[in-house]
């Protein structure tokens, strides 16, 4: 009640959402979801809980100290959150009603983007989350390229920077679009892109039907204008298309940024990692529904691409030696180059 009561600021920095989400939320689970409290706890301090577990990474001894619980109160009630925020994340993280029928008010109001990228309907990508597995399974799980234990984590977000999709638990050895793939074929879940619209994804994916992916071996990432602005068509389109992908890098980075539970080494089972994943992405989804301004949103909202992008550096290098050969699609490479086409007539005229 003294954080809730108290200071802005220190109820942010410790369950990372204002005080009036951090209520809405509380009542949310209570109304909707039925999490209860119990004659030793109410229900916003389990709350509190679990969001500080999730947002600093503690281990349930020192949340234990920070609330003065015992740890198997601490422990019970982190997972009783943790069920009723799953249950939110079935109803949360997926496309809305109507979502892809809607024109983006960030396509509709920026002259970069419309009427060019008008049938754009989110961002795809994959990220990877530390995870602890048995040794046995350890090799299938490395991630060669950042040396750690890993999971794959394809995501698809709308262009609200919100999660409308995500495919969790896939080894970190496995490649983007082999996980896109099995996803799209096999997914019952997986939002399918309606005839004439499509995801915008990065080259490590090829350029299929619903699936607009910039031209290869064609200058594409922030660091790389710094020679001069684009010259030909293909790099005009590549230049917009990744200031208009990096919507996914924005979600990635303000997700990981405010649960850093998922930066850490990871210090539970695989099981529990792929739940506290879903349960951040909910969250992360509930705050961006508020009426309430998130600060971690506005700051990455407000960076430059180029330092957003950093890390695509070395993505751009593996792209450039991995054995998979995009087959392309014909429809998509005409749709790719009548864009390219626009954005180049207007550049020049």
């Amino acid at each position: 009640m003294q954080m809730i009561n108290g200071s802005g600021r220190e109820c942010y920095e410790t369950v990372r959402m204002n005080k009036e989400t951090f209520i809405e939320l509380c009542d949310t689970l209570r109304n909707k979801y039925n999490l209860e409290e119990s004659r030793e706890c109410s229900l916003e301090e389990a709350v509190a809980m679990f969001l500080e577990t999730l947002g600093h990474d503690e281990v349930q001894r020192q949340i234990a100290k920070n609330f003065q619980r015992s740890q198997e109160t601490v422990n019970r009630k982190f997972m009783e959150v943790l069920d009723a925020v799953l249950l939110l994340s079935k109803d949360i993280l997926k496309p809305c009603h109507d979502e892809f029928n809607q024109t983006s008010n960030r396509l509709y109001s920026n002259k970069r983007y419309w009427p060019h990228f008008r049938d754009c309907i989110g961002a795809l990508d994959g990220t990877h989350v530390s995870v602890r597995v048995r040794s046995d399974q350890k090799e299938r799980f490395w991630n060669v390229r950042k040396q750690f234990a890993s999971m794959n984590v394809l995501a698809i977000c709308n262009l609200d920077m919100k999660f409308i999709y995500a495919y969790v638990g896939t080894p970190g050895r496995a490649h983007d679009t082999k996980v896109l793939t099995y996803c799209a074929q096999s997914d019952t879940f997986f939002p399918t892109p309606p005839e004439g619209k499509y995801f915008v994804v990065d080259s490590g994916y090829p350029n299929r039907k619903g699936y607009l992916a910039p031209y290869r071996r064609t200058r594409y990432h922030p660091h790389q204008w710094g020679d001069g602005p684009p010259s030909s068509a293909s790099e005009w389109f590549n230049k917009r298309h990744s200031s208009l992908r990096s919507v996914i890098e924005h979600s990635f980075g303000v997700w990981k940024a405010k649960w850093r539970i998922l930066k850490n080494e990871a210090r539970y089972n695989l099981p529990m990692q792929c739940k506290i994943v879903v349960a951040t992405m909910a969250l992360h989804n509930f705050i961006r529904d508020s009426t309430t301004k998130d600060d971690d949103f506005d700051e990455y909202e407000r960076m430059e691409e180029q330092e957003l992008n950093g890390s695509n550096i070395e993505d751009a290098a593996e792209v450039e030696v991995m054995r998979y050969e995009s087959t392309g699609d014909t429809y998509m490479a005409e749709v790719r180059n009548h864009i390219a086409e626009s954005i180049w007539m207007l550049a020049i005229s």
